[in-house]
């Protein structure tokens, strides 16, 4: 019940501008390996391969808890909706002036008919598909969006029922570290 009401006020402060977000150099190469540490953790038990592919070094102009927070919400939906034995892969790469984070699985899949929805608050897709019974209300990916557009940033999906979902998180570099790729 804590979490769905911290939740909610973070879209509600969100939604009246009444949120400041702390504006400072971020460096998400060692932000995604402790997001990757706690994914490792967390894909233990269900028997869930997290790796690192790629991360290459990129500064961004955020708020390291925020961006913390949304990453940790991919990754560990990626882990909820992953069979024993699946992977997650979380890359941080650079691309002109853009840092590219990707959360990719080899889960279940959403549905394309469900695409569109997947960020509406409150939405989840068929709680029977979920591995974690009773998990989640609904917000993550709601917060997760909210986050990248605070951050002048943008989320990307594309999913397959059966073979996995892969969310690409697009941010802003900051262009002295960009210019070097």
């Amino acid at each position: 019940m804590t979490g769905l009401v911290e939740s909610l006020l973070t879209l509600a402060r969100a939604d009246e501008g009444r949120f400041d977000l702390m504006r400072e150099p971020v460096s998400l190469e060692p932000l995604m390996r402790e997001v990757a540490e706690t994914a490792t953790i967390l894909g233990e038990e269900p028997g869930i391969t997290v790796s690192t592919p790629i991360l290459q070094p990129v500064i961004v102009n955020g708020d390291a808890e925020r961006l913390r927070q949304l990453f940790l919400n991919l990754a560990t939906n990626a882990i909820k909706y992953t069979q024993r034995g699946g992977t997650v892969e979380l890359s941080l790469e650079t691309r002109h002036d853009e840092a590219i984070v990707t959360v990719k699985d080899n889960g279940i899949g959403i549905a394309a008919a469900d695409l569109p929805f997947i960020f509406d608050r409150f939405w989840r897709v068929d709680r029977a598909r979920s591995r974690i019974e009773g998990s989640g209300v609904g917000l993550g990916l709601a917060i997760s969006q909210w986050i990248a557009q605070a951050h002048e940033g943008r989320i990307e999906v594309s999913s397959r029922l059966g073979r996995g979902t892969t969310f690409t998180v697009v941010l802003p570099a900051q262009r002295s570290h960009a210019a070097n790729t």
